[in-house]
Formats: structure tokens, C-alpha cells, sequence
């Protein structure tokens, strides 16, 4: 192969990639290229697996330490926790580049979560990460059947979201519905309204509350045995 063909095919495979991402940012993929090279985004790490937009010192060791609260609150209840790589937004520009989602933070599978510049919360950050445990737990196959709401509620009732009314006696399960899917959850329920999300939390709890001997995991294996 001469030298001239050679730099045509590295050439071409240079278009080839660079046509895919901008093909995959165009489709709202931004965050999956940004978890695969975090600093080709500007992001910068400041712990195991967490790139943050900044790395000042008056704002990352705060980060840091959600992470970890959050972190420690959900590995009690599922007695381990699985940490994907974490990315965190903290300027508008920053979310918008990574595709100006409507939630405050979105979870990708088991291989990554984005905290949006008002998801910094430890409840958001512990919803996130029971979502990447279980789906880890399930694996991709069981994740694709297991019903969205549910997937949500424990979500919720891990985290312990103070947004919502969680004790089984008095919270407000609702009598409709809720979606099933992934898909059918983000389009039903915008981001200015959460009631959805702790319903969902209060069905949960009230499962837990009727079957204390079965527990998360027996909530788990009941949902997953219904959708395999």
C-alpha cells in the first residue's frame, strides 16, 4: 500500500468517526460519546468514576461527597451499589451540550448516569444510582421487560426523595395505570410534575409494608418473573 493510499483510507476513517459522532449528538447521544471520553467533553475527574465540569475546590469536594452519602444510602438496601462513570453538569451550556434533557438527571443502562446543574441533590443522586444497580442486577435482558413504574418506585423509596410521602398508611398510590415502559414514562411525565414518580414510590411502599419477609428482592423477582 503506497503512501498516498494510506492517508486516504486513515482520512476516510477520520470522516467515518467524526461523521458518527456528530451523527450520534444530532440523536440526543451526546451523554454515551461523553461517558466514552469525558475530557474530549471538558470534563474533568474528581473521584472514582465521577467527571465533573469543574474541579474547583469550593464546589467538587461538595459533589464528592453527595456521591458518597447517596452512595452508602443506597448500598444499605441492596447491600451492594453499583457506581457507573458519573457525569455532572453544572452550567447551562454544559446541559445543553450534553443534549438539554427535561429531567434532572438520567440514567443510561448501568453504564452511566448525568446529573443535570439542578440534579446535585442526594435524593436525585441516590434515585440515580439505585436505577444503575438494578439495572446492573438485571442485566439488559430482564431490564427490557421490567416495568417502568416499578423501576421508578423503588427508585424512590431507596433514595428516600423528601419530596414525597413515603409511609404506606398515608401516601397516595393512585388507582390508574402507569406506563410500562421506558419510553411511555418519559412522555407521560414532564418535568414539572413529579407526582407520578411518588406514586409510584408509594405503591412500593405499600408492597413492602404487605410482604416484610419478601423485601426489595422479593419485590424484584416478582416483577421480573411477570415480564420474562
Amino acid at each position: 500500500m503506497t503512501r498516498r493510499v494510506l492517508r486516504r483510507v486513515v482520512l476516510s476513517f477520520i470522516a467515518l468517526f467524526l461523521g458518527l459522532g456528530i451523527g450520534l449528538v444530532a440523536l440526543g447521544f451526546t451523554p454515551a460519546l461523553a461517558a466514552a471520553c469525558p475530557a474530549c467533553f471538558g470534563f474533568v475527574k474528581v473521584a472514582d468514576g465521577v467527571y465533573s465540569e469543574t474541579a474547583d475546590p469550593m464546589v467538587a469536594p461538595e459533589l464528592v461527597r453527595r456521591v458518597e452519602v447517596a452512595e452508602s444510602r443506597v448500598e444499605a438496601a441492596f447491600g451492594a451499589v453499583h457506581r457507573p462513570r458519573i457525569l455532572v453538569c453544572y452550567t447551562d451550556t454544559c446541559h445543553k451540550m450534553m443534549g438539554d434533557i427535561d429531567p434532572l438527571a438520567m440514567t443510561y443502562g448501568s453504564l452511566l448516569f448525568y446529573l443535570s446543574p439542578h440534579g446535585h441533590d442526594i435524593d436525585i443522586i441516590a434515585h440515580e444510582f439505585v436505577h444503575s444497580t438494578l439495572h446492573k442486577q438485571l442485566g439488559a435482558r430482564l431490564q427490557a421487560g421490567f416495568p417502568a413504574w416499578v423501576d421508578e418506585g423503588i427508585s424512590v423509596y431507596v433514595s428516600r426523595d423528601s419530596r414525597f410521602d413515603l409511609n404506606p398508611e398515608t401516601c397516595d398510590a393512585g388507582v390508574s395505570p402507569m406506563p410500562t415502559t421506558a419510553k411511555d414514562w418519559l412522555r407521560e411525565n414532564s418535568a414539572q410534575d413529579f407526582s407520578a414518580y411518588g406514586r409510584a414510590g408509594c405503591r412500593v411502599a405499600r408492597w413492602l409494608a404487605e410482604h416484610p419477609e419478601a423485601g426489595l428482592e422479593g419485590l424484584i423477582g416478582t416483577y421480573v418473573t411477570a415480564s420474562d
